[in-house]
């Protein structure tokens, strides 16, 4: 590892600005400070944007102590307006800049407004009524849901018992209050500007995210899914829970077609608590939303439609649905001890197979889908790690890419990748970079517990045991 350059001894310190964008040498931004131990300390940390927060307190410790830093250099700056115990953090970046979010026991509070100079006192969520929430951000603000009191497994789907969610909308103004959405919502997808929103009651309603206000669109749905591509909305009829019928709307004229029956509704929305199959009777739009296909039990392939007009697509015989793959769908069939992964276009009708393995293989995950090529992982039975395989389905061979790859791979501009994998056992990791036109690898970080990569920067990452600290790193030059 190259020479380190200590910009800050200790998160209190005061220490002159470093510019570390771009990164020229492994730099320790900040050091543990003294006293920590790290047989029974912590070491977290979060980015929202180019603001680290980052604490050396540990699990055990009721009050931590959290440090706000710029992810370019510069001096850590205690972070004042913690709630004064252990704080979950969730960042909303809108046209403001960036909003913090802290959740403890009592609830969720906004702290503070990251690109404005000097710390806020923490504030309440306007309007979020108490109860247990949890939060998550998205181009839309600040999505609150309520957590039920008697979770359970089942597959959003009204009146069978599945968890009912209350939804509030924070847009990021701290002056302003959260937007009620639904207090009874059993499934919600998004479509352009609006929500379609279940009530567990059976009413589906499209509602106006900015707003809260909605109309209601259909009474007695069991179930929809929709595709904003195509306009198109698939709801099946809440029924007598045995076998129920299945309808195609345009959205745009409001006509609606019957294109199915799911006669096997009782073992829908994962009442047999199956963990390979959880979305029986849920519905799979393409990518263009051209087509749809049906998850039946144990992923059979119940039914396929040409949204356009509603048409029966007759699909390929033995064949499971296992989700969607470029523009089409993801198909396996068994063939005695083997299993064939598939890629069908029911556009054109062609069926290319990908890969062929064992009987029950599940090891495979998809890296990078073209119209020409599919790049998957392969993973080795420690699960952290894999080989990176490419098939081309202008040859029908597969090519292995890479020899192994990890966590967080990422394929860097100058076409080598950025992966990790464990170091020893399972954890720490290290950082490297693979080249495939010499087949080396290079490690950027050793014993790394975790880390980000932004380009213009290198890796940002929380070193191990033997060098403790928040560290960055560039990526070497080809």
């Amino acid at each position: 590892m190259l020479a380190a350059a200590l910009l800050a001894c200790d998160p209190g310190d005061d220490a002159d600005s470093a510019t570390t964008c771009p990164l020229e040498q492994v730099t320790r931004m900040v050091a543990p400070p003294r006293g920590w131990r790290p047989d029974l300390d912590g070491l977290s940390f979060h980015i929202f944007g180019d603001h680290i927060l980052y604490s050396f307190d540990g699990p055990t410790d009721s009050t931590p102590t959290y440090w706000m830093l710029d992810r370019c250099g510069g001096a850590p700056q205690r972070f004042t307006p913690a709630t004064g115990r252990k704080t979950r953090f969730t960042g909303l970046e809108n046209d403001e800049g960036w909003l913090l979010y802290g959740q403890d026991d009592d609830g969720h509070v906004i702290l503070d407004r990251l690109d404005v100079p000097g710390f806020d006192a923490p504030r309440p969520v306007l309007g979020l009524p108490a109860g247990q929430f949890s939060a998550s951000a998205s181009a839309r603000g600040m999505q609150f849901s309520s957590l039920p009191e008697t979770p359970n497994n089942l597959f959003g789907a009204a009146g069978i018992g599945a968890p009912a969610r209350a939804h509030y909308l924070h847009h990021g103004d701290p002056d302003r209050a959260v937007v009620e959405l639904g207090v009874r919502i059993v499934q919600h997808q998004s479509a352009g500007d609006r929500l379609f929103m279940l009530d567990d009651d059976g009413d589906l309603r499209d509602v106006d995210p900015a707003t809260g206000a909605s109309e209601l669109v259909l009474a007695g749905v069991r179930r929809f899914n929709v595709s904003d591509a195509a306009r198109r909305l698939i709801w099946q009829q809440l029924g007598d829970d045995v076998s129920e019928p299945i309808f195609l709307r345009d959205l745009d004229t409001g006509e609606d077609r019957q294109i199915a029956v799911n006669d096997f509704t009782a073992l829908s929305w994962n009442r047999p608590g199956d963990p390979d199959s959880p979305g029986t009777g849920a519905w799979a739009f393409t990518a263009k939303g051209d087509y749809a296909a049906l998850y039946g039990p144990a992923h059979a392939l119940a039914a396929v439609v040409r949204t356009s007009d509603g048409a029966a697509i007759e699909p390929p015989a033995g064949a499971r649905l296992r989700g969607l793959l470029g523009r089409g769908f993801a198909l396996t069939r068994d063939h005695d001890d083997e299993t064939a992964w598939l890629r069908w276009d029911p556009a054109t009708g062609v069926l290319q197979e990908w890969h062929r393995g064992p009987a029950g293989e599940w090891s495979l995950q998809l890296f990078a889908v073209a119209d020409d090529f599919i790049d998957y992982i392969d993973i080795d039975e420690g699960g952290f790690s894999g080989a990176l395989w490419r098939a081309d389905h202008r040859t029908g061979e597969a090519t292995m890419l890479i020899p192994r790859v990890g966590l967080g791979t990422t394929v860097l501009a100058d076409g080598r990748y950025l992966t990790a994998f464990p170091s020893r056992s399972y954890s720490p990791f290290d950082v490297v970079v693979f080249d495939p036109d010499t087949g080396r690898y290079t490690t950027i970080a050793a014993d790394v517990d975790d880390f980000r990569y932004f380009p213009d920067q290198g890796v940002l990452y929380l070193g191990g045991d033997d060098a403790p600290g928040l560290w960055a790193a560039p990526i070497p030059p080809r």
